[in-house]
């Protein structure tokens, strides 16, 4: 291979293609390449060389001349070992490196993933991959074996992949006034082998979503039941789903429906039993207010349930207290409010209006007398 070939600075995720089978071509396929006469040699694994930590992907380089850490020769052999080591070979099997994946510094893959650094790879820009059982051949232009990345980790028993649908949760009630009636649903997606593809099914239709770990779609509903599928892949084709239903009503949404609970006192704070306590909602219902009414207990308390709308009007009403009017805008679903009385004023025993007019009468009758 020519020494002036120049090596672009352009990382190969070999170790996402290899934990994959991403649509790479393989053997016989990509212009009728025979992986089976590109032979691994016999790999002489030397236990005496220590096994270091890199802080850099490990690079290809037309001189190697055997210094540095991360500089590999043409044609070398990477496997990537069970216990979490990265072993390097040359073209004829001799044991140049081992590194430790565990210590050796990680790089964010835009699967939203983070890699050891030994699982990444510069490559030249022309570089071909090929993937048979659990290796990856790297070919030049001309055909020329350049790399060879071999993994030996078990394929993982358990589905990696996790799925939360932030939004609509299970059993959400949706009121849509648009057309065509939609929804947006918010994923989150993990999966450690990278996300390859995401798609969210409803009814007969299906939307493909890419491949980010967080996103928000615009989902096709139609009225009443629905069934949201959220399906999920990542870079080794494990599938994983979730699903939530909801329902969908038409129209605009109807207004919630609070509570509210207190007691009603006078102005010493003692409790006023017996009293009308009235809610009425500003909205209406074929032209007739919607009220909720109810009568305080011995203590003064009441509670009113199903009120309709934050916004309502209060009327507290008790005999021998200053009728109580009162326009409130609640913020919860769930409330508290104390409400106060002022008693009427009071006569004095004996002088009501009714004996103040008599006596009033009496007293001009008897100034009339003592004239006449």
């Amino acid at each position: 291979m020519s020494e002036k070939i120049e090596i672009l600075a352009f990382f190969l995720l070999l170790a996402m293609l290899l934990a994959s089978g991403i649509a790479v071509p393989a053997a016989g396929a990509g212009g009728g390449i025979d992986l089976d006469r590109y032979v691994v040699p016999d790999l002489k694994e030397n236990e005496s060389i220590e096994t270091i930590a890199v802080s850099g992907v490990l690079t290809l380089q037309p001189e190697w001349d055997g210094s540095g850490t991360t500089g590999i020769p043409f044609g070398s052999i990477i496997v990537h070992t069970a216990d979490g080591r990265t072993l390097v070979f040359d073209k004829d099997g001799n044991h140049l490196l081992s590194i430790s994946d565990d210590l050796s510094a990680k790089v964010p893959t835009p699967g939203g993933v983070e890699k050891p650094c030994t699982w990444l790879h510069q490559l030249p820009n022309d570089s071909r991959v090929y993937h048979r059982d659990n290796g990856n051949f790297v070919l030049d232009t001309a055909g020329n074996l350049i790399l060879t990345v071999i993994n030996e980790h078990p394929p993982s028993d358990e589905d990696p992949i996790t799925i939360n649908i932030t939004s609509p949760g299970e059993g959400a009630e949706c009121w849509i006034d648009v057309v065509p009636p939609h929804i947006i649903v918010s994923v989150e997606v993990h999966a450690p082998l990278g996300v390859r593809s995401v798609n969210i099914l409803s009814g007969t239709e299906g939307i493909r979503c890419g491949n980010g770990t967080e996103f928000a779609c615009f989902v096709s509903v139609f009225p009443g039941e629905n069934a949201i599928t959220v399906v999920a892949w990542d870079n080794r084709r494990h599938r994983a789903e979730k699903t939530v239903n909801v329902t969908v009503h038409i129209g605009i949404p109807s207004p919630p429906a609070i509570v509210v609970s207190g007691r009603v006192t006078d102005i010493d704070g003692s409790p006023v039993p017996g009293a009308s306590v009235r809610f009425e909602s500003v909205l209406t219902l074929d032209g007739e207010p919607l009220l909720v009414t109810t009568a305080t207990e011995d203590d003064g308390g009441y509670l009113i349930e199903g009120a309709p709308g934050y916004r309502q009007t209060i009327t507290v009403e008790k005999e021998g207290y200053s009728p109580l009017r009162r326009e409130v805008v609640f913020e919860n679903l769930t409330n508290e409010l104390d409400l106060e009385l002022e008693p009427l004023p009071r006569t004095a025993p004996g002088f009501g209006p009714a004996v103040g007019v008599l006596s009033l009468t009496e007293a001009l009758l008897l100034i009339g007398r003592k004239r006449w």
